[in-house]
């Protein structure tokens, strides 16, 4: 099996969700052949260049996006419609970026891709800004990036892309009802969470 996930980290955003896929690469390399372009080499030749030569199962982009494309290093574009989504056939793809489950991801699908996860609008998260430096201790960024996470650990675990989506959805609301039913201290991330969750959507093959 073989991973390809891209990485960009250039500002606060893709700071945050470099640190945060730290653990799926991590969950991955267990069985899987973890291709890691980050930084500058999250680029379109790359991008490109590796998916044509080792036909990854799984490709994980993390960025930012936008209904028709997903960026890559310093907001390249990287995945376009009506450009080169085709490359994406034969691969389980999830979009951790804001809107790319709009139009990329239906055209993904219809160019063969085996199934598509992503957001129909922004994808959203709070953070404190006393713990930009350390990602993963920040509690408020936590339950978005785990919830997040989980579909791309499902994914890395060999769930079908319904399975993965479902996954994460249980998640979401495990932490929704502990935050409702308990004296947590940042309920106010309620709306938030529940955002991301009622615009995360998939799309089989």
């Amino acid at each position: 099996m073989t991973l390809l996930i891209t990485r960009p980290y250039y500002e606060i955003t893709t700071h945050y969700l470099f640190i945060w896929s730290e653990a799926i690469i991590q969950q991955a390399l267990h069985d899987h052949d973890v291709h890691d372009l980050s930084k500058r080499k999250a680029n379109k030749s790359m991008v490109e260049s590796y998916i044509k030569k080792h036909r990854p199962n799984i490709i994980i982009f993390k960025g930012h996006g936008n209904a028709d494309t997903i960026t890559g290093q310093d907001g390249e574009e990287l995945i376009s419609v009506g450009q080169n989504e085709a490359v994406l056939q034969g691969s389980k793809v999830f979009m951790r970026a804001c809107s790319a489950g709009v139009s990329l991801g239906p055209r993904v699908v219809q160019s063969g891709a085996t199934g598509f996860i992503g957001y129909k609008d922004v994808f959203v998260f709070l953070l404190d800004q006393e713990k930009v430096h350390k990602p993963l201790e920040d509690d408020l960024a936590k339950p978005f990036l785990e919830c997040s996470n989980e579909v791309a650990i499902s994914l890395v675990r060999g769930n079908s892309i319904q399975q993965a989506h479902e996954n994460s959805m249980r998640i979401y609301k495990e932490k929704i009802d502990q935050m409702l039913t308990s004296n947590f201290a940042t309920t106010h991330l309620l709306p938030f969470l529940h955002w991301n969750m009622i615009n995360q959507v998939y799309y089989p093959k």
